[in-house]
């Protein structure tokens, strides 16, 4: 059986075999310890496009948003449609770290009902930001560039093609797989998995630190299919992470993806890293091991 890594934003100028040795040796550490089969490396690929994605959203994300953040409340806001996309995101993300709608308002000096009311303001979007950047493993720039990362793989239709020719040319067509992705990673997999003709050889797609469970993402999904479901035909949906984990903020509802399989969402992750979000420290956890192992090596 094939497995396919497939990892998720920030990995730009990295040597990608020293990525897949990363994976592989975090992975087969923790089947190891349960003293289970490892993974060959033979059997193991990771299909390498951040230098893609760094290059395809380098001046369109990363520039336009160091000159918003240097120009703060005075710049102007991204357009209307990313601007929501980015305020339900990093609003969701503050509520999770405990702030509060009253505090946002307090740092944006704004009246409170503009954050409860949810309406548009750039300057309430920064303010959230800053409040977040206090947080320790919580960085500014780095929910700011996820954020428009995800945005544009999922609105930039040419980028989005370009990213998954490059993973659905590393996953077989016949040859039975699973595909293990992490982050924007999880997006990239679902994308493809739900336009691929037949998924009969893939036999279980795990998903690690996955922001699937947003609803800001969760709408605007790439999918012809409404409402979202399943990746039909394939056996095992399971879904790990660590509750402290800002990009996985939620489970991954079944309510959101109907039919079969019915995500396993494991939600006691004690992932080490100092944003919690760490592709290692995530495959070091023994259930999520075992999950890999009880596919790739079935007793």
């Amino acid at each position: 059986m094939k497995v396919i890594f497939v990892h998720g934003r920030a990995q730009e100028h990295k040597e990608p075999a020293g990525l897949l040795v990363a994976w592989s040796n975090a992975a087969n550490k923790a089947l190891t310890a349960l003293k289970v089969a490892t993974l060959p490396a033979a059997d193991v690929a990771l299909p390498y496009y951040g230098d893609l994605l760094f290059n395809l959203t380098d001046k369109v994300s990363r520039e336009s948003f160091q000159s918003l953040m240097d120009k703060g409340a005075e710049a102007t806001s991204p357009p209307a449609e990313e601007q929501q996309f980015i305020q339900e995101l990093v609003f969701q993300m503050a509520a999770s770290q405990g702030i509060s709608k009253e505090q946002i308002a307090i740092e944006a000096a704004v009246n409170v009902e503009v954050v409860e009311k949810g309406i548009q303001n750039w300057k309430i979007v920064l303010a959230a930001v800053r409040l977040l950047n206090k947080i320790n493993g919580v960085g500014a720039t780095s929910i700011e560039l996820f954020t428009r990362d995800v945005w544009y793989y999922l609105t930039n239709k040419g980028l989005r093609l370009k990213i998954n020719a490059v993973v659905d040319a590393a996953i077989p067509k016949d040859q039975s797989c699973m595909i293990v992705s992490h982050s924007l990673g999880t997006i990239v997999a679902y994308n493809l998995l739900m336009n691929r003709g037949s998924r009969q050889n893939v036999k279980a797609f795990i998903t690690i630190g996955s922001p699937l469970g947003i609803e800001a993402i969760y709408r605007r999904l790439p999918s012809d299919t409404k409402p979202r479901r399943s990746p039909s035909d394939i056996p095992v949906w399971f879904n790990a992470r660590d509750p402290q984990d800002i990009v996985a903020l939620y489970e991954i509802p079944a309510e959101f993806y109907a039919g079969a399989p019915i995500v396993n969402n494991f939600s006691a992750v004690k992932n080490t890293s100092e944003n919690h979000h760490g592709i290692v420290e995530y495959l070091a956890d023994p259930t999520l091991a075992k999950a890999i192992s009880d596919v790739f090596s079935p007793a």
